[in-house]
């Protein structure tokens, strides 16, 4: 009897695991922000057939040098901070899958968008948000330290 409950517990513990994984092919169609969209036509019967992607593995990111988007750049004063955030909360509300940096850099704090690996991603961004905000002096930054999730 024990050995019955015991291998029903293995059982249901195994299928819990599996059922919380995604194939290969799920996680490259997976929507990620500042990446390209990845589809792939296959015969759903192959998922099976394909590895799994585990949880603690999808959530992980790596450092790279890349490029972002400045949107604002004051001086040292308490202002120059208010104005930061205040943009900072400005394009978050815009675009909420973007990620918005506000930091101090000696000796100015910076108000940046995105982590972007590729150039023309950053330039696209560039042109929408010249275009869709009222902030004209944006640039892009070249040879910045920015994290990409897997």
């Amino acid at each position: 009897m024990r050995k019955t409950v015991l291998l029903f517990f293995m059982v249901l513990f195994t299928a819990l695991a599996s059922a919380q994984q995604r194939t290969l092919v799920q996680e490259l169609e997976r929507r990620v922000p500042g990446r390209g969209q990845i589809h792939v036509e296959r015969d759903v019967r192959l998922d099976s057939l394909i590895g799994k992607v585990s949880e603690a593995e999808s959530g992980t990111k790596i450092k790279a040098k890349g490029y972002r988007i400045q949107v604002y750049a004051g001086n040292n004063t308490r202002a120059s901070k208010e104005r930061a955030n205040e943009v900072d909360r400005y394009i978050r509300a815009l675009y909420p899958d973007l990620p918005v940096h506000t930091e101090f850099k000696n000796p100015r704090w910076l108000c940046t968008v995105g982590d972007f690996l590729y150039y023309e991603e950053a330039y696209e961004t560039l042109r929408k948000l010249k275009k869709e905000t009222p902030y004209k002096g944006i640039i892009i930054l070249r040879n910045q330290d920015i994290t990409i999730p897997l």
